[in-house]
């Protein structure tokens, strides 16, 4: 292959597109070989890569919405002046390879290029490198115009056919462990002698969820002040939604008071970025860190033991995914975003006091450290960069793809997709009933938590089914801790648009999911004066399946309730709604609740009903009645009874109702016997 003397790098908006391609860059410096950055102003490529010694552009760029929405416009037209802007440097700088390593920022640069190419203006060969197990829509599309796409994960491969490579996750050659005593002299902070150091951070940007976490455990953390040190990235994320640093400094403020602070500043120090973040590893005795590839490979490569916070809802769920795969394996420990109720709406958190607890629980165990750190090192395969440039300078790759990578992407664990989990968590509730529990499909307790995150995640749905789903899986997987976050959904009442209104809607949380959740809470078997509330409003839901399943878990949690006399009044108003499942339901109920003068009455008034169904469905609420031991005169019930009519309009080979009424005649002629009995 031709002398490799311009190499144009893109990709960017985090370390973790900017890092790989730095790295490859490195592949090709030397005295005569020329480089040029192009990225976007505002993000970390304008700091970080002139510090590495390289020239650096900008264009126009903004990401991919996804989806259409307003911000559509946005992006078309920052890719079009973008576009525009790259042909000019394309033609200025005339490289030899452009390698992008994604980030909205490489789009411009591969279009322009491969229109260049099209025109015979541009002699470049393209490369790009995909970092996570499933890539991005945008990045598809760009895998089109390269000559080669290098991938991190074998799974990956299928996304570009004909086009990819395995060849892993190019690191920075200086990611390499050296001694503490070294790393301590080049940090620019003090290390108190002693402690066991943390290094907490969510990636180049920052990560909002885990800096407000840290800021919280610090408080649990007070107390082992004296053993630990904790080194916090917050990160540079600098916009009017969100600023990181100033963000993290105001929660400290208002979380604790001076003292507190500073006893905190004892232990706890933090920095918007670590540029020489190879030191602070160095020091490291645990990483409390996200999942993407770039830090993944970092941590193993140092040998370090990790706590994973792996950033839910990314496409492709790849940052679990990854998570997984090394916890599979005992190389980290996996802390998952919790769905929370914040401003009575719901959103993704993680405790500060859970945080705090998982944290000391690994560097309180020395032991554990020093096996996941073992086990860390060699998780994955660290030679991607000798592989990308035997490819690129035309060699050939003489290793075996089987044997590259210890790391899956995380899909061959046997753990099923949510319905077809769905399906398998009925199909056992149906067999076992009332022994029913959620490790008789799933055994290992780690992949229980997962799953119930999993679908604790799709309560955050766009689509009402997919929170439809969520809500039954949670009930089926015993997820009494997403309770609250349930109930939040349930008493969501944001009306639905005039045209779906038309077509019989009501609330965006549609009338399924209400009567979903009611579901759950039944089989999670919880009681508060907050589900009793849940029960009342569904009662007097616009939809009768919400209505009926309230009276049956009225019905379930029976002399439990706390607020029977006002619930008991709601359910004998629904012996008159208009749809018989309600009906049949509420009388049931009143069974369960009621008493003799209050539910009896009523039950026994309805004899004549025309529907023989509701008629089965009182006299199974006089005899839960009679079972409770509540009613003081059962002669009058005997009288009363004989008014029913026990036919029925539709031929059954079991008469239903007589059964009942036989049942309830024979259960009263018991309790005569008892009052006669000397």
């Amino acid at each position: 292959m031709q002398d490799i003397k311009r190499v144009l790098l893109t990709g960017g908006g985090t370390a973790g597109h900017v890092n790989p391609a730095l790295a490859i860059g490195s592949i090709f410096a030397g005295a005569e070989t020329r480089f040029l950055f192009v990225g976007i102003r505002g993000r970390v490529e304008e700091d970080v890569v002139p510090r590495e010694g390289i020239p650096i552009k900008f264009i126009r760029a903004s990401r991919y919405p996804g989806r259409y929405s307003p911000e559509m416009a946005r992006f078309l037209v920052n890719l079009l002046i973008g576009s525009i802007q790259s042909i000019f440097i394309l033609l200025r700088f005339r490289p030899d390879i452009i390698v992008g390593t994604g980030g909205y920022v490489a789009a411009p640069i591969m279009i322009a290029s491969a229109l260049l190419k099209k025109l015979r203006l541009s002699r470049a060969r393209i490369y790009m490198h995909e970092q996570n197990s499933v890539p991005g829509k945008l990045n598809r599309l760009m895998g089109r115009f390269v000559h080669k796409v290098f991938v991190t994960f074998s799974e990956t491969l299928s996304f570009f056919p004909g086009r990819g490579m395995l060849v892993g996750y190019p690191l920075r050659k200086q990611i390499s462990r050296e001694s503490r005593e070294e790393a301590i002299q080049k940090i620019d902070f003090k290390i108190p002698e002693g402690r066991k150091i943390v290094l907490v951070f969510g990636g180049s940007q920052g990560s909002r969820i885990m800096n407000q976490a840290l800021v919280d455990a610090l408080g649990h953390l007070l107390p082992y002040r004296d053993s630990l040190f904790i080194i916090h990235g917050v990160g540079l994320f600098n916009k009017k939604e969100y600023h990181a640093v100033r963000d993290t400094e105001e929660r400290l403020r208002r979380a604790y008071s001076e003292t507190q602070i500073k006893d905190i500043e004892t232990f706890y120090t933090y920095h918007p970025f670590f540029y020489d973040i190879e030191n602070v590893y160095a020091v490291s005795d645990l990483v409390v860190a996200r999942a993407g590839s770039g830090s993944l490979n970092e941590i193993s490569a140092m040998g370090l033991p990790a706590l994973i916070i792996p950033k839910s809802n990314l496409p492709g769920n790849h940052q679990v995914l990854n998570a997984r795969s090394m916890e599979k394996a005992g190389a980290v420990d996996i802390l998952y975003e919790q769905i929370a109720v914040e401003n009575n709406k719901l959103s993704e958190t993680v405790s500060g006091k859970r945080l705090a607890e998982k944290l000391l629980s690994l560097i309180q165990n020395d032991e554990r450290l020093k096996e996941m750190g073992a086990i860390s090192r060699t998780f994955f395969n660290q030679d991607a960069l000798v592989r990308i440039e035997k490819h690129i300078r035309g060699e050939t790759a003489t290793d075996n793809d089987s044997d590259l990578l210890l790391m899956k992407s995380g899909k061959g664990y046997g753990l099923p997709n949510n319905p077809s989990l769905l399906r398998r968590l009925e199909r056992e509730a149906e067999k076992h009933r009332h022994d029913y529990r959620p490790e008789m499909v799933v055994p290992r307790p780690q992949d229980l938590e997962y799953l119930k995150n999993r679908a604790g995640t799709l309560l955050l749905h766009s689509s009402w089914q997919h929170r439809n789903l969520g809500v039954k899986l949670l009930g089926l997987l015993g997820a009494k801790e997403k309770i609250p976050a349930m109930l939040a959904l349930y008493f969501e009442r944001k009306p639905v648009l005039w045209v779906k209104k038309l077509l019989g809607g009501d609330f965006e949380q549609v009338g399924f999911i209400r009567r979903n959740i009611l579901t759950a809470l039944v089989r999670l078997d919880e009681l508060s004066p907050e589900i009793e509330e849940a029960l009342l409003a569904g009662v007097t839901d616009p939809y009768y399946e919400v209505r009926a399943q309230a009276a049956h878990a009225v019905a379930h949690f029976g002399a439990r309730l706390a607020s029977t006399q006002t619930l008991l009044i709601a359910v004998k108003k629904l012996l008159e709604d208009s749809n018989i499942d309600v009906t049949v339901a509420a009388a049931e109920a009143l069974g369960q609740i009621g008493g003799e003068q209050d539910a009896l009455p009523a039950l026994l008034g309805m004899w004549d009903t025309r529907l023989w169904k509701v008629r089965a469905a009182v006299l199974r609420g006089i005899l839960h009645l009679v079972k409770r031991g509540v009613i003081g005169n059962p002669e009058a019930i005997e009288d009363q009874a004989t008014k029913f009519i026990l036919t029925s309009t539709d031929f059954r080979p079991h008469f239903e109702i007589k059964a009942v009424y036989r049942h309830l005649m024979e259960l009263i002629e018991m309790e005569k016997e008892k009052r006669i009995a000397p």
